[in-house]
């Protein structure tokens, strides 16, 4: 039994639209023997071998003074090579091709009713026959053992085209129509196809079911071969191979439009269509007999994350993304990080409603494979991402040494350490924008070992900035101080080294904060006894009594709410303890004391104000004094600062006469 060849190289497939074309060739050349069609590059090989190799070895005559056994092996050895080129021809072409026994040429021609006929028939060629059923079992086998996830389990990563186009059912025309003769070949007959399983399947379908196979099988019925069931069983298998993949081309073809809208966009404009692209994939999996298995859903699945993989590498272009600017290349990366995470999200949703997809009654066939089988690429490069990311962060802070400049005795030498600093940052961030390597290939460890060098260094640095951050606020003078060395750090403070180190000072800045609220405590009572004292409160120069009243109130409370507010947007900082509920309280008591005494000087104020200035209005506006005779101004005092007071307090809740008068008259 002749040895069948180990490998099978797959051709691309013609576009769609081709026609379908299964040729039966004839006999042709001395060797006479009929194979099935075999495609423009078979018959261009097997020109030269037809017509000069093959009828100069077979020809008798020039086997004259030879041996009967060396004729006869030089004829088997030619019938392999021509058997072999013709398989290995059809594999080039992504078909199964099954060469015909050696002597079946002219089976077409017998007689299988006559017994005399049948009498005739070598012995050789029911030999050959049987042989030949055995070469085609494992050729068969071997096409109905093809899965779409071999380039999977090879080690590439191919993306759902690659499922589509193995299930596809298109014109895969493996060679010229039957009409054309030796050389020649149909319009669509020269292109090389990759191996469709739909279209072997029928490739091979055809060929078992030919007119010369038929007469093959009679013969062997005839002569009651043992070799006609595993025939039979042999095309039913191939039968129903060949349903299965007809179903499963069918339930994929809608996918193929979904997966196009995918490409067809640019990847931060992706997350709409991914949503469809899933329910699409539930629909295959419930209405297909014959994909719903979780091997081969899964298969999807992972050619789906590879083809987001793709299309993200496309979008971030990995060879410049630590090349151009940090800002812009780490908003690309968190937003790749959001849409495939997105996706997993995605896909977890639709696991939990895939029930949602079966009609009332329908035995539910959930997804019970683990999500760590279809994620297991798509997680390993999350993993890339985020050390990208995290590397990009992480520069976009240090790149705020440069601006940091300190005050106070410490600040020129505080301010040359960070200097310093920048600079070794830097000199290591050099490393990644002299490299020419892709940050992003999975299978790529230089990139790795970069950044955990640049991480070291890093930590070294945050250790030292932790330092400086400490000896800059304890050289900080106050209160306002402290709060601009905060907001100047910034985000740096929120790293986990820094962090650690600034966590010390945050229960000082709550002492701080609590010696500012007793000396708030302190102005506020000192203003109230001036007030007791001179009958009326202390305000700013040219300022009317009751607007520079509720001034200095507003000043006052300023003066501690700023420093509140700065406290409530300090990530790190902890009010919940003793001392923080105590800060708060008292914080909370100035307040009142502050808003109970705007309200009662404004109570008291807009009690009189309306009616003392409207009769005041109504005086002479000029008067004699009655001992001196001289005319003087008839203005009063109370109009005098009333007038200004509703001016100043113009944002206030005037009295609406007071506010009247004030309009009408300027």
């Amino acid at each position: 039994m002749r040895a069948l060849p180990a490998a099978r190289q797959p051709a691309p497939c013609p576009p769609p639209g081709a026609q379908r074309s299964v040729a039966r060739s004839q006999a042709r050349g001395a060797g006479g023997r009929g194979e099935a069609s075999a495609g423009a590059s078979c018959r261009s090989a097997e020109e030269p071998r037809a017509r000069v190799i093959v009828p100069i070895l077979t020809n008798k005559k020039n086997h004259q003074g030879w041996p009967q056994v060396v004729s006869q092996d030089i004829v088997r050895h030619v019938h392999n090579l021509k058997s072999t080129i013709f398989t290995v021809v059809g594999q080039v072409d992504g078909k199964t091709l099954l060469p015909l026994p050696a002597g079946s040429e002219g089976i077409e021609d017998i007689d299988l009713e006559n017994e005399k006929s049948m009498e005739r028939i070598d012995k050789s060629l029911v030999y050959a026959m049987e042989s030949a059923i055995i070469d085609w079992s494992h050729q068969i086998q071997e096409a109905l053992k093809k899965e779409s996830s071999e380039p999977l389990l090879q080690g590439s990563n191919p993306n759902p085209k690659v499922e589509l186009e193995f299930w596809k059912n298109s014109p895969c025309v493996a060679g010229g129509s039957p009409e054309s003769g030796p050389g020649e070949t149909d319009d669509v007959g020269g292109q090389l196809m990759a191996q469709c399983r739909c279209d072997d399947l029928e490739c091979i379908y055809n060929q078992l079911t030919t007119r010369k196979v038929r007469n093959m099988m009679e013969l062997l019925e005839r002569v009651e071969s043992s070799y006609i069931p595993a025939f039979k069983t042999m095309l039913m298998d191939v039968e129903a191979a060949l349903t299965e993949a007809q179903d499963v081309h069918l339930h994929l073809t809608p996918l193929k439009r979904r997966l196009e809208d995918v490409e067809r966009v640019e990847f931060s404009e992706v997350k709409p269509f991914l949503l469809p692209l899933l329910h699409v994939v539930c629909l295959i999996w419930v209405a297909s007999k014959h994909y719903n298995m979780p091997v081969r859903i899964v298969v999807l699945l992972q050619e789906i994350c590879n083809l987001l993989i793709e299309q993200a590498l496309v979008y971030l272009s990995p060879e410049d993304l630590l090349k151009g600017d940090m800002e812009e290349s780490l908003g690309k990366v968190r937003m790749v990080l959001g849409i495939l995470n997105m996706f997993k999200e995605a896909f977890e949703e639709r696991r939990e409603k895939l029930h949602m997809y079966y009609e009332p009654g329908q035995e539910v066939r959930e997804w019970d494979f683990s999500s760590t089988m279809v994620f297991a690429r798509l997680d390993t490069f999350l993993k890339r991402l985020e050390m990208v990311e995290d590397l990009l962060a992480t520069s976009l802070d240090l790149m705020k040494l440069e601006k940091i400049e300190f005050s106070g005795i410490k600040g020129k030498t505080l301010g040359q350490q960070v200097l310093d600093m920048y600079e070794e940052f830097q000199e290591a961030y050099k490393v990644f924008s002299e490299r020419t390597y892709d940050c992003l290939d999975l299978t790529n460890t230089d990139f790795e070992q970069d950044a955990f060098g640049f991480q070291q260094k890093v930590e070294d640095m945050d250790r030292r900035l932790g330092t400086i951050f400490i000896q800059a606020f304890d050289d900080a003078s106050n209160l306002d101080h402290a709060f601009k060395l905060l907001d100047m750090f910034g985000s740096l403070l929120e790293r986990p080294v820094v962090a650690a180190d600034a966590a010390g000072k945050y229960s000082v800045l709550i002492s701080m904060f609590s010696r500012a609220l007793d000396h708030a405590r302190l102005i506020y009572s000192r203003h109230i006894q001036a007030e007791l004292k001179l009958g009326s409160p202390p305000v700013h120069k040219n300022m009317p009594p009751v607007a520079g009243a509720l001034r200095w109130a507003q000043e006052l409370r300023a003066r501690i709410q700023v420093p509140f507010d700065h406290f409530r947007h300090i990530p790190h900082l902890c009010l919940d303890s003793a001392e923080g509920r105590r800060v708060i309280e008292k914080y909370e008591e100035m307040i009142q004391l502050l808003d109970r005494y705007q309200e009662k000087l404004y109570a008291d104020w807009s009690q009189t104000v309306s009616e003392k200035s409207q009769y005041n209005l109504t005086q002479p506006l000029i008067r004699r004094d009655p001992e001196t005779k001289l005319i003087t101004v008839n203005f009063d005092p109370q109009v005098r600062t009333s007038f200004p007071a509703c001016w100043r307090a113009r944002l206030q809740a005037v009295p609406h006469r007071a506010w009247q008068v004030w309009w009408d008259r300027y």
